[in-house]
């Protein structure tokens, strides 16, 4: 990294902090955290505020091996790793709430079957275990380096397994996209292009990381799409600090209604469909990253051999196997000085990995005092330092690059020789030194069997799941059409019932149960039935004439209409019929059944006392008072249908007529009932001594007063 680039990342990287402190403190201000509905949002500006103010930090220690450089770095890019992972879960969550279109509660997380099936989308928990698992290997590697390590001057490289966390990196934002898509009806369309373009913008970094080393490119681009949520909120959701509002949900107009029109029968179809999606969807990412790896490689941290015992020959069971020999065969004593021999030494590099290409090499080997090298050697810049011979791969600007610097780098399972003559004593034996070995490698998977059976199969079950996929999605829509042909069917079903309950509601209210039955099936027939036992009410109005004719119509309209209400819903309540009324007399009936030992004298009885309260109420709350008379008789009779437009139910007989000369000759606020009434209610009710009333019709009769 140079340090113009270095320099550019420090200052792009404060930048963005800043901003993002800033509208994390904006959304804040003048809100409490719980009750603010823009919370999820402050999380994220706030972690990615800190996730480019650590990321900052790193870049302007590195190289630093001061106590505090040495802490700094460290810590800065552990916080960075683990931040990475906190905003990718917070973004998911904050799509979760436009979904749900409301403000979620943390605590959900520690409820996830509850929250499942109360519609949270389940993605929200996955992407959940996946953060907290990218955190716990980023606490590992601060043990095994198993991402990246720091060199003795204190320089961030990436480890082997770098690529394990891109992918980590990676997962949360696939699956959340998946999740955007199948709930994309539920939010208006602004707001899900805002939140896609979100994830749009850190998937751009990934790619460019893998491409173009040295910059943040990840982080930059978070930092980036932090801020285009703060503004797309500001354009589209109408944040409630222009307002004054501190609603705990988050207001409208954002959201659509939640109210789905189609509701799929099969939940178990939508969960397959949705499941197929996540999986395609993360496949295509893993597999174009995997992709993108194969054809730039993945650059692995620089290794260095310290061989004490030199190689005669390759070890295959070595990644890299270095040999550097005295050719016995060329070797002479030099002219110029007769304490030195002269020799072509040559050295040859292994490669025995079968996916790795070494970039970048150089080799050191121990040398006494005076030595030299002659000028031409091959395949290498060679120097003496410090007594060691120094040997580096010849780069573009070097005079021994006569090949083209890709000649000189190791292909896999591949050799590469190298060689000079040197001048040394003559007790001098490179296989009695030390040598030291330095190289940079880049990983090539494809050129590695397993990883193309590998990226085979992952490719195969992105077919498979492409095709799944969208059988399901056709097997959905179709059960839609289905829905919505039943929905039809079963709305204009409701209608018919509907029509007919209220026909049926009518019908009930002029007829008994038994009779409307009987009619609404033979609508032709005569209805006309004998009952053994029927008890008969009749009530009047006192001074009815003389009242009426102090109040206007309306007022007498009314003020019957008020009373008789409430005596048709205690008959409802007590179970008596209502047969009719006729001016200011009110008539019912009980015991309209075949049975002769029914119980309707009785529930005449409580009738008749519950009218005597109804009347008593009536005089409480209005200013006319009034009082009735009641009479009643218990007998046979006959009912039936009358006409065949505006029909009406009666009943007829010496039982009615007896009854009707019960309530005219009886006492206000008094019921009167004769004899065969009261023998049928005396074990339950009180009655006075028998009086003789004169009967129009019947003669004398003895009756009672309750």
């Amino acid at each position: 990294m140079t340090d113009f680039t270095r320099i550019i990342s420090i200052i792009t990287l404060t930048f963005l902090s800043v901003f993002c402190f800033q509208v994390g403190i904006f959304l804040w201000s003048g809100h409490k955290l719980k009750q603010n509905g823009r919370r999820t949002l402050i999380f994220i500006e706030f972690f990615t505020g800190f996730l480019m103010l650590f990321d900052a930090l790193a870049y302007f220690y590195r190289g630093n091996t001061s106590p505090a450089g040495y802490y700094m770095v460290r810590i800065s890019n552990f916080l960075v790793f683990v931040l990475n992972s906190s905003v990718s879960f917070f973004f998911c969550f904050y799509v979760c709430e436009f979904i749900k279109s409301s403000r979620l509660s943390l605590t959900i997380l520690l409820h996830p079957k509850d929250s499942v099936k109360k519609g949270l989308p389940i993605q929200l928990f996955i992407v959940f275990y996946i953060s907290i698992f990218s955190i716990l290997l980023t606490i590992i590697n601060q043990f095994n380096n198993m991402y990246y390590f720091f060199d003795a001057n204190n320089i961030y490289h990436r480890s082997a397994l770098y690529s394990v966390s891109v992918v980590l990196g990676l997962l949360p934002a696939l699956i959340t996209f998946t999740m955007l898509l199948q709930n994309r009806k539920k939010m208006a369309k602004n707001v899900f292009i805002s939140l896609i373009v979100y994830f749009v913008m850190p998937f751009i970094g990934v790619i460019l990381i893998l491409f173009v080393y040295g910059y943040s490119w990840i982080n930059f681009f978070l930092g980036i799409g932090a801020l285009h949520l703060f503004y797309s909120s500001l354009k589209l959701m109408e944040l409630q600090f222009y307002t004054g509002e501190r609603a705990a949900s988050i207001s409208s107009p954002i959201y659509k209604s939640n109210n789905e029109s189609i509701k799929i029968t099969s939940k178990k179809r939508v969960v397959r469909s949705h499941f197929w999606q996540t999986l395609t969807i993360t496949l295509a990412g893993v597999i174009l990253i995997l992709t993108i790896i194969s054809i730039t490689g993945l650059s692995l941290p620089d290794k260095t051999l310290t061989i004490n015992q030199p190689y005669t020959a390759n070890d295959p069971t070595k990644a890299v196997c270095v040999t550097f020999l005295r050719n016995a065969d060329k070797q002479w004593v030099d002219g110029e000085d007769p304490d030195r021999t002269g020799a072509q030494y040559d050295g040859v590099i292994f490669n025995n990995m079968k996916s790795t290409i070494i970039t970048e090499w150089s080799f050191s080997i121990n040398l006494p005092d005076n030595c030299s090298v002659d000028p031409g050697p091959w395949n290498g810049t060679f120097s003496i330092a410090q007594n060691h011979l120094n040997v580096q791969k010849p780069h573009e600007e070097d005079k021994e690059n006569i090949h083209g610097v890709d000649f000189y780098k190791i292909t896999p399972l591949k050799t590469l020789g190298f060689g000079c003559i040197m001048y040394t004593p003559h007790d001098y034996q490179p296989l009695e030194q030390t040598i030291n070995f330095t190289y940079s490698s880049t990983l090539k998977p494809l050129s590695n069997t397993l990883f193309k059976v590998f990226l085979s199969l992952l490719i195969i079950v992105f077919i498979i799941s492409i095709t799944i996929t969208m059988l399901e999605d056709k097997l959905i829509r179709v059960e839609q059409e289905n829905k919505k042909l039943e929905n039809t069917v079963k709305e204009r079903t409701k209608e018919l019932e509907a029509e007919k309950n209220r026909s049926e509601s009518l019908l009930l209210n002029i007829l008994p149960k038994e009779v409307a039955q009987e009619l609404t099936a033979h609508p032709g027939r005569t209805i006309a039935k004998e009952y053994p036992n029927v008890t008969v009410l009749f009530t009047d109005i006192v001074g009815f004439t003389n009242i009426s004719g102090s109040l206007k119509a309306e007022e007498v309209v009314t003020m019957l209409n008020h009373l008789f209400t409430m005596f048709d819903e205690r008959a409802q309540s007590e179970g008596v019929e209502k047969i009719k009324t006729i001016g200011d007399s009110y008539m019912a009936a009980s015991g309209l059944t075949q049975n002769k030992h029914n119980d309707g004298a009785v529930k005449m009885i409580k009738f008749a006392l519950g009218l005597v309260e109804d009347v008593r109420k009536f005089n409480e709350e209005s200013p006319v008072k009034l009082e009735i008379r009641l009479g009643l008789n218990s007998g046979p009779l006959v009912a039936g249908v009358i006409g065949k437009t505006k029909f009406i139910y009666d009943i007829w007989g010496d039982t009615v007529n007896v009854a009707s000369r019960m309530e005219s000759t009886g006492i206000p606020m008094k019921i009167h009932v004769t004899e065969t009434t009261k023998v049928q209610t005396s074990e339950l009710f009180s009655y006075s001594e028998n009086k003789d009333t004169d009967v129009k019709g019947k003669g004398m009769m003895k009756t009672y007063f309750l």
